[in-house]
């Protein structure tokens, strides 16, 4: 039902899943539970299945919170970190099963055995379990880690009753581990989206800095002549000023400010000139007119 409402999902054809006890049954009934790897995508609308791989930038946050969560970790690479992990991760949680497994000794290859040689056993073993789950989880190599004899006190738990205590155990504990890992690993995916979605902002801010619409500029729908035709040298120089390109020198600013004031000086002297000239041709040829007449 969880892969069908959450994820749109459906389970294999002929899958078989692991049944377990329905604790919120009022009745001893069953539930099954499905991997992943027995269910298909529907055809519309499946959601993709959050499932955290390690990666090498994860493993200096995993290190350091599995080293705040089940005690010191003086490994510098991740495979040793997770081996004490595990260890400590025991240490801490044994006891809350070990209780169990000395009711259902009987029968079993640990009967004959007291109660430290059975902890010293369960211990080593749960260890060695925890880390193998750890390690492979986190897509590792264990053939480098472990051999055969990591795990020959399985042979011990010859029972149904003693292989289920030891199950339990590893999988409890290896689950509290990749928890932590898993929080870990998200919490890292989380920081780098905000980290990426602050720069796309901060790199906008810098492109708007500075920058003002040319058409609403404080200086348009002025007037920049004078009286006498000529440009306004206050006025051009403050449009200079604030049309300047970015990154230029107050030098060259000063040039262009200069040749412009020069430009305008010469067209003011022109005008100023030309003026009279024109003035007096008029005069000239209303007299010519009247003296025809």
């Amino acid at each position: 039902e969880t892969w069908n409402s959450q994820f749109k999902r459906w389970v294999n054809k002929d899958s078989k899943g692991i049944a377990v006890f329905d604790p919120k049954g009022r009745r001893n009934t069953l539930k099954y539970y499905f991997d992943v790897s027995d269910t298909h995508e529907g055809y519309y609308g499946s959601r993709p299945v959050p499932i955290w791989q390690m990666d090498e930038r994860y493993e200096q946050a995993v290190m350091e919170r599995l080293s705040d969560r089940f005690g010191d970790v003086e490994s510098t690479d991740l495979a040793s970190a997770l081996m004490e992990t595990a260890k400590n991760a025991v240490e801490d949680n044994l006891q809350d099963y070990f209780s169990q497994l000395k009711d259902c000794t009987k029968d079993s290859f640990l009967e004959e055995l007291d109660d430290f040689n059975i902890e010293v056993i369960y211990r080593r073993l749960a260890a060695n379990s925890v880390a193998f789950m750890l390690i492979s989880r986190c897509g590792l190599d264990t053939n480098e880690f472990f051999d055969r004899d990591d795990f020959a006190d399985i042979v011990n738990f010859n029972t149904p009753a003693t292989i289920n205590a030891i199950g339990i155990a590893t999988s409890d504990i290896a689950e509290m581990a990749l928890r932590e890992i898993s929080q870990s690993i998200r919490n890292v995916q989380m920081a780098e989206k905000d980290q990426n979605r602050t720069f796309a902002q901060r790199t906008q801010a810098q492109y708007d800095k500075g920058r003002q619409q040319p058409e609403r500029s404080e200086y348009n729908e002025r007037n920049h002549l004078q009286q006498t035709g000529g440009l306004s040298y206050e006025n051009d120089a403050a449009l200079a000023e604030q049309h300047k390109p970015q990154g230029e020198d107050k030098t060259a600013i000063e040039g262009r400010l200069a040749d412009l004031e020069d430009i305008c000086r010469l067209i003011e002297e022109s005008f100023e000139l030309t003026a009279p000239k024109r003035r007096a041709g008029r005069r000239e040829t209303s007299t010519g007119l009247s003296s025809d007449f």
